[in-house]
């Protein structure tokens, strides 16, 4: 089967990609033709990549044509795209160091926390550092990481992969965590949960955003991951977008939490986490995060210093 990328692979662009990968189905052969591509951002690479590597294992021949003729192949190169998916080619650029750009596209191993500060300090280089000015940014990034990333592999069954840079003429850090896991309504299936019945993947993803919800099917104080990135992202006047199966939740820069299917009866096949944030509005994340535990119900509504509740 014979896919032709588009030239541009973000935004708007993301989900008619997803669904595109999604077509070839049963095909024995899919050959990726990189010819238009212009422009893409690190989650339709994250999904890419996660898509990939699912056909990979499922013993599918994958060719990645017309890398000669794309205009951006120095930067799928920068971005460990081809290598991830072992169709690596010759350099011919001297890699520089990344802090303050991007993360490449990596697979989530199991140390997730060293994984986190490592894209928190080339996000936010200097983060680390106490009152630093991108210190909040550094928390953040290391924090909608971990939990993402702790999601994708302890729930998903699949392979995960990340990625994250930084748009410095929009002021925009972007980050995606995907998997080619099971997806999230399966997850919830699988656990045996009775309200897990008859959901279709879009209601599955916003149950999922709801506070100490897992699908480890049991009380717990786990399951509040999801639910605190998405109070973030509102908190933040952010954007998160959520895809797993047919279905997509999405908010964005204070606007309402949208629920549609992926387009022209596309499937992806696990889940995909794409957040962004204007560095301008993050500042003090302990704050941040301190609200959105408030506003989920985890805190009372008493001082920074509130008791946890479980």
């Amino acid at each position: 089967m014979h896919l032709r990328l588009p030239a541009q692979v973000n935004a708007d662009g993301l989900l008619p990609f997803l669904a595109q990968l999604s077509t070839v189905g049963d095909a024995d052969e899919v050959k990726l033709d990189f010819e238009e591509l212009r422009r893409v951002s690190p989650g339709a690479l994250v999904g890419l990549v996660a898509t990939v590597t699912r056909w990979l294992r499922q013993g599918k021949r994958v060719a990645f044509q017309n890398l000669e003729r794309c205009a951006i192949t120095g930067y799928l190169q920068r971005m460990d795209v081809l290598k991830a998916c072992g169709a690596e080619l010759p350099e011919n650029f001297r890699r520089h160091d990344a802090r303050g750009r991007f993360v490449p596209v990596q697979l989530v191993d199991h140390d997730v926390d060293r994984m986190g500060n490592e894209m928190a300090s080339c996000l936010a280089p200097g983060g680390e550092d106490y009152e630093h000015p991108l210190g909040a940014l550094h928390n953040l990034a290391w924090y909608v990481f971990t939990e993402t990333a702790n999601n994708a592999r302890q729930h998903s069954r699949g392979l995960g992969y990340a990625a994250a840079q930084v748009a410095r003429s929009e002021g925009l850090v972007r980050l995606a965590v995907g998997d080619n896991g099971k997806g999230i309504r399966q997850s919830f299936g699988d656990a045996g949960l009775p309200w897990a019945a008859g959901m279709t993947d879009a209601e599955a993803i916003l149950k999922a955003l709801e506070p100490k919800i897992s699908s480890r099917g049991r009380p717990t104080n786990e399951g509040v991951g999801l639910t605190l990135v998405s109070g973030l992202v509102r908190r933040t006047r952010g954007w998160l977008l959520v895809v797993s199966g047919d279905g997509v939740v999405r908010m964005g820069a204070g606007g309402p939490t949208e629920q549609i299917p992926l387009p022209g009866g596309g499937h992806y096949q696990g889940t995909l986490v794409v957040t962004a944030f204007r560095q301008q509005d993050v500042k003090d994340f302990a704050s941040l995060l301190h609200d959105a535990k408030v506003e989920a119900g985890l805190l009372r509504r008493t001082t920074q210093s509130g008791t946890f509740m479980s």
